[in-house]
């Protein structure tokens, strides 16, 4: 009967270590997924920005044009390091 609970005892305790690391994996594919999703988020606005701008920067050729330019590249420069982390987290 010792056995029977010693073994029970053991079964236990790797079902507590698998469950502890799959939390601990599950909560970084989360992260990562996260960041991949708040890239894809500030990639498209960078993008629709960029357009913006250049449409702007042809209609009046000076004025807000460098702000929009500098703002987009911001926001897309933001998206590729939220990619880069994200990609970083999965390995």
């Amino acid at each position: 009967m010792e056995q029977i609970t010693a073994y029970f005892l053991t079964v236990l305790e790797i079902i507590e270590k698998e469950i502890r690391l799959f939390k601990l994996t599950a909560a970084k594919t989360l992260i990562s997924l996260s960041c991949f999703a708040v890239a894809i988020f500030l990639v498209g606005a960078g993008i629709l920005l960029l357009a913006w701008t250049c449409f702007t920067a042809i209609s009046t050729l000076i004025g807000p044009v460098t702000a929009g330019l500098v703002s987009a590249l911001l926001i897309l420069a933001g998206g590729g390091i939220m990619l880069w982390i994200g990609k970083r987290n999965l390995r």
